[in-house]
């Protein structure tokens, strides 16, 4: 279950890429081809920038992984609960904020000159939300427990 669950962290590593997001605004918002999309969403692509971006993307994905390999959680029910919760807050704001970034770049609205530092911070505030629904699901699950132990 351990193996699953750090499989499934790595791979949403890797398909959370700034650039693979691009490319999904580009079919979605852009209206492009996908031929079109891939050459405009990976056309500016280099390995720095996906090492420099991939490690700030990587945090919340490393205390994921840290919390199931080297604590209990997944000894009980409500330990893998509160860690796949916490997976997947974190997949939802990675890519929303992601995709927030860019999406402006194909509409009407005023991009910011600082939105490129949003790259930085979207995965901070991913692991700030995902240990805030991990520790909250984990503790709710606990009440219910207890609620219905004594019902």
């Amino acid at each position: 279950m351990k193996k699953a669950f750090i499989i499934i962290c790595i791979a949403s590593f890797i398909l959370l890429y700034e650039d693979l997001n691009h490319f999904f605004v580009l079919l979605v918002v852009g209206g492009f081809e996908v031929e079109q999309a891939t050459q405009t969403a990976f056309s500016n692509s280099s390995v720095d920038s996906a090492l420099f971006i991939g490690a700030f993307r990587l945090i919340p994905f490393v205390l994921l992984i840290s919390c199931a390999a080297y604590t209990r959680l997944f000894e009980s029910l409500k330990g893998r609960f509160s860690l796949y919760i916490s997976l997947l807050v974190s997949i939802l704001v990675i890519f929303s904020g992601y995709w927030s970034i860019t999406a402006p770049l194909y509409t009407a609205e005023q991009i910011s000159s600082t939105s490129a530092l949003s790259y930085i911070f979207v995965p901070i505030g991913a692991l700030f939300l995902s240990v805030c629904a991990g520790v909250g699901s984990y503790l709710l699950f606990k009440v219910y427990e207890r609620v219905f132990k004594r019902a």
